[in-house]
């Protein structure tokens, strides 16, 4: 199995994405209802982990 970089993985890229969303919501007023947020991320999660054929490689 091919291994990569954790910096090279969408999975980790659209994780952090969401913590930062989920930030600026604080700032920003614009709030997404907790339930769709877990939703979008789950779904996207999901098909990320269908599309994945790589292992991340932590050291």
């Amino acid at each position: 199995m091919m291994e990569k970089k954790p910096w090279a993985s969408k999975t980790l890229w659209v994780n952090i994405l969401g913590v930062v969303g989920i930030l600026a919501q604080t700032y920003t007023g614009f709030v997404i209802g907790p339930e769709l947020q877990v939703m979008i991320l789950g779904v996207i999660n999901v098909i990320l982990r269908l599309i994945t054929k790589e292992e991340i490689v932590w050291s």
